[in-house]
């Protein structure tokens, strides 16, 4: 089998009230990319501006926007308990898109 990509969403936020539920919901929802490839993504990192991850899940599913009709999709998330790279920071290709995929996670903190 291939060596799936993982989606890294970044919330251009550093909030120390949230936790783990707060930022998967809020790195869930609504994103430009492509429904295709987000569903062939095994996991979902979630990190907040300084590139630390904040939460992780395995990608379920995603739903399309067709109330609002804006192309944006969401996340389903599976969420992963005690996952290893909650709270380390990875590095991250300096792309201004918040959605980013990535093959090998390389940890720099």
């Amino acid at each position: 089998m291939a060596h799936q990509e993982t989606v890294v969403i970044r919330v251009n936020e550093v909030n120390p009230s949230w936790k783990e539920k707060d930022w998967l919901d809020r790195g869930c929802k609504w994103w430009k990319a492509s429904a295709a490839r987000i569903i062939d993504c095994a996991e979902l990192l979630v990190l907040d501006k300084t590139d630390t991850v904040r939460a992780a899940a395995r990608v379920a599913g995603v739903e399309k926007d067709l109330d609002e009709g804006s192309g944006r999709i969401s996340i389903t998330p599976r969420k992963i308990e005690h996952h290893e790279l909650l709270k380390k920071k990875i590095r991250r290709p300096n792309s201004r898109n918040p959605v980013v995929y990535l093959r090998d996670i390389e940890v720099i903190d």
